[in-house]
């Protein structure tokens, strides 16, 4: 599995624990909506400022995020 696979795994996981969409999760991160459906379609990598506003989000690590940890 490629790494841009692995963190769109990651961030449909962590939205699903919170319950949240795209949408909602654009308007509570600032990130925009097209930035988000191509990180979850596997076809971009986050910039590292956004993977530290989604860590912050979701209160997680980046490695999380990032697939090179479990916590």
């Amino acid at each position: 599995m490629e790494k841009v696979d692995k963190f769109a795994e990651s961030l449909r996981e962590l939205m699903l624990e919170k319950g949240v969409n795209q949408s909602e999760l654009q308007r509570q991160t600032g990130i925009s909506s097209q930035a988000i459906f191509l990180w979850l379609k596997g076809k971009r990598d986050p910039m590292l400022s956004y993977v530290w506003t989604l860590a912050d989000y979701f209160e997680c690590s980046i490695d999380y995020l990032v697939d090179r940890s479990d916590n």
